[in-house]
């Protein structure tokens, strides 16, 4: 009986332990010390699995070198020329090599491609090795007045911290809408190996992004949060579809009709946005607010600088996964003028941006 007590209470002890922990917003994952979170809880993921078609036009092989930050593997043979990585907790990423005699050379990690071959690769960051997307504070008039500090203990909040501003000021100090927290990395996947090798050349590429939004903190759905985020990848000259869950309006109709309808007050208008394009990317269930009904946007035209692309409007708990496709072939022209394609509602030189 005394050995059953005993067992009893080293299991009480150790549940206790495993059931209690802190955070701070803004902050890092307690359980990840590598994964940080804004001032809202937010954590934005990155995960992207592509298929290159690469053919080398030389009569020469070629060993072409990969950025380590993405997995590969090369489709032929049996498919035993692969790099993939396994991040630890600390954040340490450990890379495993198929083949050190064809997927090394000079010690930089890549593939051999022969004389006049046409070979596909995939290329992928997983869930394993997830890139983490910067995600912007939530900003209020406030100054202060936000929980920043709290314990869990057994799923229930036993103690916390509020920030206060200790001037005096207006008892309501502001009133919450979904800002915009994100902003969208702009790739050009083919624009550099021309610039490095005349012969080695990608002929198209397909594949699928998935943004995963995590309220980290949040352990049952009592702490939620609403808020704003854009596409977090356009591809240049590719078409961007079958958007799950689809996409709630762009960021014009963000900027031009929804803040101002939603709020009910006149505000300045602003210059479209402008973004650069990067040859590295790396330099609840989730419920949608429909927002208010706007009219399709008007075609732009070839030359603009106008960046519309996709937002979303989130009342997030616990997580949300966004996905998408993406596609480009060097023998296809991106439409500009809609003609036939009439689900597009974004048209312009950067990307095509397609929604049911």
């Amino acid at each position: 009986m005394k050995r059953l007590l005993l067992s009893f209470l080293v299991l009480l002890l150790l549940a206790g332990n495993a059931l209690a922990f802190s955070y701070t917003l803004p902050g890092t994952d307690p359980t990840e010390s590598y994964k940080h979170h804004n001032n809202i809880g937010i954590r934005g993921e990155l995960m992207i699995d592509l298929n290159v078609t690469i053919i080398n036009t030389a009569p020469f092989p070629k060993f072409v070198m990969v950025n380590p930050r993405y997995d590969f593997k090369v489709y032929r043979r049996n498919n035993g020329e692969y790099v993939y990585g396994v991040r630890n907790t600390s954040g340490t990423t450990v890379h495993y090599v198929g083949n050190f005699s064809a997927n090394t050379l000079n010690y930089h990690l890549g593939f051999w491609i022969r004389p006049y071959e046409t070979v596909v690769v995939n290329f992928r960051i997983t869930n394993e090795t997830s890139y983490l997307l910067p995600m912007s504070n939530y900003n209020t008039l406030c100054g202060g007045g936000q929980i920043t500090d709290l314990t869990f203990t057994n799923g229930s909040v036993t103690k916390g911290k509020v920030s206060v501003n200790d001037k005096l000021s207006n008892p309501i100090c502001d009133v919450m809408y979904p800002q915009i927290i994100n902003r969208p990395e702009v790739v050009d996947i083919t624009s550099l190996l021309p610039l490095i090798d005349g012969y080695v050349k990608i002929l198209k590429y397909s594949g699928t992004v998935t943004f995963r939004l995590i309220n980290v903190p949040d352990e049952n759905d009592e702490f939620w949060s609403v808020f704003a985020v854009s596409i977090p990848v356009i591809f240049t000259g590719a078409s961007h579809y079958d958007f799950e869950p689809n996409y709630t309006m762009t960021y014009n109709e963000y900027m031009a009709k929804f803040v101002e309808e939603y709020r009910g007050v006149k505000i300045e208008k602003r210059t479209p946005e402008t973004l650069q394009a990067s040859n590295n990317l790396f330099s609840l269930t989730g419920n949608l607010l429909t927002g208010v009904p706007a009219a399709a946007p008007l075609p732009v035209k070839k030359n603009s600088t106008l960046m519309d692309y996709p937002i979303w409007i989130i009342w997030l708990g616990k997580s949300l996964d966004i996905k998408y496709n993406v596609s480009w072939n060097n023998r296809e022209k991106v439409s500009l003028s809609g003609g036939e394609k009439e689900k597009v509602w974004v048209i312009l030189d950067r990307g095509n941006f397609e929604r049911k």
